[in-house]
């Protein structure tokens, strides 16, 4: 894509819900359990691990901060374990540090920043992701959740990300005994997700809150309304 072919440019950020029942065959797949785990959260932190895909901070969207892994990892509030390690006769020669493991069935949110560009040249709306960010909330003492505190754990930029997406194999819940990757999900878009904000109506504010789930149909619905107005050319250009 060219800057000069795109008729526009629009930013979009939404959710997907893991829980949602047309997100469950990707995201809770019973088959995708145990040793080799392919869970996304998963994927995402072995990227990081052995892959030295990139963390970076939330304090933006904008992938302004990397972070360490260790610093991704206790976003999670997982913390470490310091293990002792023995010789043949049982004597203690050194301790081992090492990060507490992380329950992939309590991350099943995660948000997604996109880019909407039209491309004049062959008269096709692109969808590129540009990002993605695991979800979690504040946890009380009392072991309850604390209202209205969802937040990144941390951002991925997302084209870095991708061959980590195209090597994790996970069952075609569409053709059994078949295999699709995490990045073919991804890339034909075969998840269901909410608008939480736009840059395509700004002037109402609505990127300055979460929108309601109206108001996210209503961009999405904008969004579909302005790729089928420019493939039929009501725009000049």
């Amino acid at each position: 894509l060219y800057s000069a072919d795109g008729m526009y440019r629009v930013r979009v950020w939404r959710v997907i819900d893991g829980r949602n029942k047309a997100n469950l065959p990707y995201f809770f797949n019973s088959s995708i359990d145990g040793e080799g785990d392919t869970r996304l959260i998963n994927v995402i932190i072995n990227a990081m691990r052995n892959d030295s895909v990139q963390a970076f901070s939330p304090i933006d969207d904008r992938f302004t901060t990397p972070i360490s892994f260790q610093e991704a990892m206790a976003a999670f509030g997982s913390g470490t374990d310091t293990s002792a390690s023995y010789d043949l006769n049982g004597n203690i020669v050194g301790y081992q540090v090492r990060q507490k493991a992380i329950d992939p069935d309590s991350i099943y949110r995660f948000r997604l920043k996109e880019e909407w560009v039209f491309n004049k040249r062959d008269g096709k709306t692109y969808v590129r992701i540009l990002g993605i960010a695991p979800l979690i909330s504040y946890t009380m003492s009392d072991g309850s959740v604390a209202d209205n505190s969802e937040h990144a754990a941390f951002w991925i930029y997302y084209p870095d990300l991708r061959t980590a997406l195209v090597r994790s194999l996970i069952p075609n819940p569409m053709n059994a005994g078949g295999t699709i990757t995490w990045e073919q999900v991804f890339e034909n878009r075969l998840f269901t997700s909410r608008v939480i904000k736009s840059t395509l109506d700004a002037q109402n504010g609505y990127t300055k809150t979460p929108l309601t789930p109206a108001q996210g149909d209503n961009i999405q619905q904008q969004l579909n309304n302005l790729s089928k107005q420019m493939w039929r050319g009501r725009y000049a250009y």
